[in-house]
């Protein structure tokens, strides 16, 4: 029983500092200094062994790090961390899990250190082999030279790489104009945009329920995409710019209110592109519902005003 020591964090292996405040307990507890941040890990004592024998901890260890560095943790910080609360953690929180999504944000990444179109930057290579990594979700040092040179094969960057006997170290890079190009749309679509797709019926009955989905968004920053203010080009079907909209947004309110059969396919669609989708019905409705989406957590509104409000927490709390 007790306060349990470690001198690294179970999760980053980053130095650490002691926790003993308040009463003694049976728990491992420290301090991460992030510099401008401090977090507090309050473990299980069997949290001792996780390095050895926890399968789904080894597995996810690297982005249990990501989301430390990141500041994407535990609000809680008294939340006594366990396997169950890591693995409900994880369901939660959004990273980059595919090569696509780990290639576009190591490029963002090397983009943003961009100062002027064109510019050689100069690496802090300790700081890439014992930070950038971590940040960046990926398992290694090496996962992260592998993905620079496939950003370097594809011509998003020319990277100045070095083959030493042990090691590859990567002194320097200069983003390409076909990257500069490739930034542009990946920071206005898909997960870094601004948009969010309203999937819903289109009847007299629901523009107070329109109304107030829209509220909510712009209210927490997003620009609402509705399908019938769009205008569709002569050449596209109506399902052609629906699925255009769908990839080009960060997530998806679909309100199953009076059931619109396209409020299924464009949630699944969304679901399927691996994006967010806040399920929303009024209470009079959910009843009538699909047994396939009954089981998914609803908000479930009596009025477009208790709507709105509980938008705006589920969007500040799963989404910003």
């Amino acid at each position: 029983m007790g306060r349990h020591r470690v001198n690294a964090c179970i999760f980053t292996d980053l130095p650490v500092e002691h926790y003993e405040q308040g009463e003694m307990r049976d728990a491992i507890e420290y301090v991460l200094d992030l510099k401008t941040d401090g977090i507090r890990f309050r473990l299980t004592p069997d949290a001792l062994n996780w390095n050895q024998n926890d399968r789904f901890f080894l597995a996810n260890k690297h982005i249990f790090a990501g989301l430390i560095l990141n500041n994407n943790w535990f609000e809680n910080k008294e939340t006594l961390i366990t396997i169950d609360r890591l693995q409900e953690l994880l369901s939660q929180k959004t990273y980059p899990k595919t090569p696509p999504e780990k290639a576009d944000s190591l490029f963002e990444f090397y983009l943003n250190l961009q100062e002027e179109d064109g510019q050689v930057v100069k690496v802090d290579y300790k700081y890439l082999i014992t930070l950038v990594w971590k940040k960046l979700y990926f398992k290694s040092y090496n996962e992260l030279i592998y993905y620079t040179k496939y950003l370097d094969e594809i011509g998003l960057i020319k990277a100045g790489l070095f083959d030493y006997v042990n090691y590859i170290e990567l002194k320097d890079f200069s983003i390409t104009v076909e990257g500069l190009n490739y930034g542009i749309k990946l920071q206005s679509e898909g997960e870094k945009s601004n948009l969010c797709f309203i999937a819903m019926a289109f009847k007299p009955e629901t523009s107070n329920i329109r109304n107030a989905i829209k509220e909510a968004l712009i209210e927490t920053g997003f620009q609402p995409i509705l399908i019938d203010e769009q205008n569709i080009k002569s050449d596209r079907t109506i399902n052609d710019e629906i699925i255009a909209n769908l990839k080009k947004c960060k997530f998806c309110i679909a309100d199953f209110s009076y059931h619109s059969n396209g409020v299924y396919f464009e949630s699944g669609f969304a679901l399927g592109q691996g994006k967010k989708v806040i399920y929303t019905c009024y209470d009079k409705e959910f009843e009538k519902a699909h047994f396939d989406i009954r089981p998914l957590q609803h908000i479930i509104y009596p009025t477009a005003e208790q709507l709105k409000k509980d938008l705006i927490n589920k969007i500040e709390a799963w989404i910003k």
